[in-house]
């Protein structure tokens, strides 16, 4: 009987739902067989549907009983039990299931619904002991005759030379060596294929490690492993102000800049390779004259400035022609030299771009002047001290040194070209599989399914180079910051409002204002109607009792808003529109200019957070975004990455249906893009100097200028960096809070924070991490900063460690000192400059956490004092507390989380005293 390997049969069986014997099982006394079925076993099986054949010493055996085993799972098969009358020899027997006799003996015809094939088995009944019982193979494998191959053969040369000594072997009969054979040219394809997966090999190989990859995008994968973000570039971003004769709004998306010279050009007029700059913001711009240059209000006054600090200023606006809102830029020059009233003359490092908070009608009725109070983010505080106005010039009069601009916009480098279509390949067609032979050369075959086909990999490589890459403006993080501090101050806004109503008249919108606030029954209840003023009186006075609901929520999303989650308009926007009024509701919209950060913060991108400026459109109209990775992209996120590679093309990578969408195949794909990046854009003051229309033509633009530089753009990162940097990004990121100096690192990490000092106190349950703040500027952290520094520390604390976040302590000291006056020094002006160099010693910003108050270096400040001949310290002790021993040992212990104090204010003598004790002088 023939034998197979490969029994493709028995599965054919089990599908066609005919029954057959699937084993033998022998016991080990030899006197009963397990039988196992293909499917559930005959009900009427008896010994006489059972024969065994074969034996040499021992035959006949005869089955003399049957016990059935049926499993209780439709889906698995059945047993049976035979027991024969005696025990076989070692060898071969078979088993078959067979229809009864005529006389109650076995038949000879296969049970009915049992396979020929299958209707019967062979088996044994004992072991072969040491003698192997598989049969001998029939059909071995044909053998060649071994071969001695050299494995270190990597090129072109030694592959061929390989093969034709193999082919000798072989081939002994073809001894053809000359080019244009077949032979020759088969053996030398075969050997540059050879060389060609060699290289690819040794490629494989050099780029799987970060210390010896080669490739831009093999060293960027390698250390995103390790969250060191590559950059490729980024582009600059500068600020232009323009002037206009007439009110004008220009349409979005029809007007860029340029170096080029002229304040108003067409598209056609782009000549040459000027550097184009795009607004980063993809809205209308409305430019008003009242803008063009604002003055600033000094009361009537002169000789003013604006100090280094200042965060506030004072407008004329007059007929309340300027519209300023929260959001807007206001541009603050230095216009001519305070002395000579000369342009030439002014600083050009006085000028600064903030971005308003808070915008409030006022007048001056002295003068008659209607005015606008403006201020901006602390971020934005003036850098430098900013003249006003000054009387000056040749004929020493009042000069209008600093002023204001409106009609700011933010703009990147990098203009947008032509959309370019890229070709999308077809899936190849599924080829059949190679068919199969029996192994043993009768050339049976059977078919076999395809193998699925390749997945085809969309990477279209873009032509236009180099590519924009943009740092998304605003960040999500400042959106979020910006919406706390609006949601913050939203309950004292609603309380000021219902004042101004509590002063006046009630309207009909005013009505349906406090009913949407308090509830339709409420506002019934009290008669706001017939009774407004006690109504609202009522309503202020009980105003958190009746809104603790809606403030609890509110503190919700205030703790959602400082961890870093952008409120959208269509969800939380319309919440609070249902709950605190459709006015405040529509002021939540993520996209207000008001939540856009700080202007210091727009022209001071980060290069690892830059994207390509790529938008791309798929068949189905579907548009696609750039992402720094797919890691967190889902399988419906419209997602791709934009890999810039050696020779500065940048390649689109797509998802692969887990890690991102699959991008669908065939047809076209357009990639819409802006083009410019790195160091040509950081283009000097005064460059950019004209506007460029698209497809429109707006006049009246009187001017087009930058007054400050264009920073941020820089090259992309060189590999050898990279290499160094990526394994060392792991100890220079803190990203997790364990003992105290973590947490002390963490908050002084904010711009507003000068040092932070961290302890952890055992409560007797857990630790609590206490975290004090010694802000910069200010003698105690206001409730603002340490609210935001508890809302930073929270997602890096550890678990099971309570937060507490607290302004430092303050030690008031009580300082004494005893100084000797040279003879030729005026007493009084020696006790004046030792105030001033004490005031400096102790000043805040100087002293922190721990900081020991030391009595050498007093006296070595004191004494280094014009007109000061001998000093000692009397008295160094803290104010409030018992007597230490600082004069004995020297120095004044401060604790961890305490920080020395010492005015020296008359009116406020429990933040210090000061004493100075002089002896001599005139």
């Amino acid at each position: 009987m023939i034998g197979c390997a490969d029994e493709r049969r028995r599965a054919d069986v089990r599908v066609a739902g005919r029954n057959g014997i699937d084993s033998v099982g022998v016991s080990d006394d030899g006197r009963s067989l397990a039988v196992g079925f293909f499917g559930k076993a005959p009900e009427s099986l008896g010994p006489a549907n059972f024969r065994i054949d074969g034996g040499r010493r021992v035959t006949g055996i005869a089955v003399v009983a049957v016990e059935t085993w049926a499993s209780e799972d439709p889906e698995l098969a059945d047993a049976v039990r035979l027991t024969v009358d005696r025990v076989g020899d070692l060898s071969a027997y078979r088993l078959s299931i067979v229809e009864c006799g005529p006389i109650g003996k076995p038949g000879t015809r296969p049970y009915p619904g049992f396979d020929p094939r299958y209707s019967f088995a062979d088996f044994t009944f004992g072991s072969c002991g040491d003698v192997d019982c598989a049969p001998a193979e029939e059909c071995p494998p044909q053998t060649d005759a071994v071969v001695e191959i050299d494995y270190l053969s990597k090129d072109y040369a030694s592959f061929r030379q390989l093969l034709l000594d193999r082919l000798k072997l072989t081939m002994p009969s073809w001894t053809e060596r000359h080019v244009p054979d077949i032979g020759v040219m088969l053996t030398e394809l075969l050997a540059y294929e050879g060389d060609r997966l060699s290289y690819q090999q040794d490629a494989v190989a050099t780029e799987a490690y970060l210390d010896t990859a080669r490739l831009r995008v093999s060293v960027r994968r390698h250390a995103r492993l390790v969250d060191y973000l590559m950059h490729d570039g980024c582009s600059a971003r500068a600020w232009v102000c323009l002037e206009a004769d007439d009110e004008v709004t220009i349409p979005k998306g029809h007007f860029r800049f340029s170096t080029l010279p002229g304040p108003a050009l067409a598209e056609r007029d782009l000549r040459g390779a000027p550097e184009v700059f795009e607004p980063v913001h993809d809205e209308a711009l409305r430019l008003l004259p009242s803008r063009n240059r604002i003055s600033l209000w000094t009361w009537g006054d002169h000789d003013c400035c604006l100090p280094a600090g200042t965060t506030s200023a004072t407008l004329t606006d007059n007929d309340r022609t300027l519209c300023l809102e929260p959001g807007d830029v206001l541009f603050f020059e230095e216009l001519v030299g305070a002395k000579s009233g000369l342009p030439a003359d002014a600083d050009h490092t006085h000028r600064q771009a903030v971005r308003l908070i808070s915008v409030t009608e006022a007048e001056d009725e002295l003068y008659q002047q209607k005015l606008l109070e403006v201020t901006w983010a602390r971020e934005d505080a003036l850098t430098f001290s900013l003249c006003v106005n000054a009387r000056g010039g040749p004929d020493c009069v009042d000069l209008e040194v600093g002023v204001a601009r409106g009609n700011v916009v933010l703009v990147e480098h990098g203009g947008r070209i032509k959309p370019e279509d890229y070709d999308v390949p077809d899936p190849a067609p599924e080829e059949p599989q190679c068919p199969r032979n029996c192994g043993c050369g009768c050339g049976e075959t059977e078919p076999e399914l395809a193998y699925p086909p390749f997945p085809v990999v969309v990477q279209p490589q873009l032509r236009p180079q180099p590519i924009t890459q943009s740092v998304p403006f605003p960040d999500p993080a400042d959106v979020a910051a910006a919406q706390a501090r609006w949601l913050v101050g939203l309950p004292g806004r609603i309380r000021a409002r219902l004042t101004a109503l509590w002063r006046g008249e009630l309207s009909e919108e005013d009505i349906k204002f406090v009913t949407v606030l308090f509830g339709a029954k409420l506002v019934k209840k009290i008669g706001l109607r017939e009774h407004p003023r006690r109504a609202l009186r009522y309503l202020l006075a009980r105003f958190d009792d009746l809104l603790e609901t809606k403030l609890e929520r509110l503190k919700d999303l205030i703790r959602q808003a400082r961890a870093g989650y952008v409120l959208t308009a269509a969800n939380e926007g319309w919440e609070i529109g249902q709950s605190w009024g459709c006015d405040e509701g529509s002021k939540l919209d993520e996209h207000r200019s008001a939540f856009r950060g700080p202007a210091s913060l727009a022209t001071q991108p980060d290069p690892r957070a830059a994207l390509p400026a790529v938008t791309v459109t798929d068949r189905k109209g579907d548009s696609w975004v750039a992402r720094r990775d797919l890691l967190e992209s889902g399988p419906a996120d419209r997602h791709f990455v934009g890999e810039v590679t050696d020779t500065g093309a940048t390649v689109l990578r797509f998802g692969d249906g887990r890690n991102g969408a699959k991008f669908p195949l065939s047809g076209k794909l357009t990639a819409r893009m802006r083009v410019g990046t790195g160091v040509a854009g950081n283009v000097g003051r005064e460059a950019i100097s004209s506007i460029v229309f698209r497809g429109t033509d707006v006049p009246g633009i009187r001017s087009v200028r930058n007054p400050l530089p264009a920073k941020g753009g820089v090259e992309p990162e060189p590999v050898s960096e990279v290499r160094l940097r990526a394994p060392q990004e792991a100890r220079r990121r803190l990203l997790r809070a364990i003992t105290a100096e973590d947490y002390a690192t963490l908050a002084g990490a904010s711009p507003n924070v000068q040092r932070a000092a961290g302890d952890l106190r055992w409560t007797g349950s857990w630790y609590e991490a206490q975290v004090a703040i010694d802000p910069l500027g200010m003698e105690v952290a206001p409730s603002w900063l340490l609210d935001e520094t508890r809302a930073g520390l929270y997602r890096y604390r550890r678990i099971g460690h309570d937060l507490s976040v607290f302004s430092a302590t303050l030690v008031p000291l009580d300082l004494t000192v005893h100084v000797e006056v040279l003879p030729d020094h005026i007493a009084g002006h020696v006790r004046s400059a030792l105030r001033r160099v004490l005031g400096a010693f102790f000043q805040p910003d100087r002293l922190t956490f721990g900081t020991p108050i030391r009595v050498g270096q007093i006296v070595a400040a004191v004494a280094a004092a014009p007109g000061v001949r001998h000093a000692e310290v009397t008295r160094l002790e803290r104010l409030f507390g018992p007597p230490g021993t600082a004069l004995a040992t020297g120095v004044l212990p401060i604790g961890p989380l305490e920080v020395a104090r010492l005015d020296d204010d008359p009116s406020r003598p429990e933040n210090g005293q000061l004493t100075l004790d002089l002896a001599g002088g005139r």
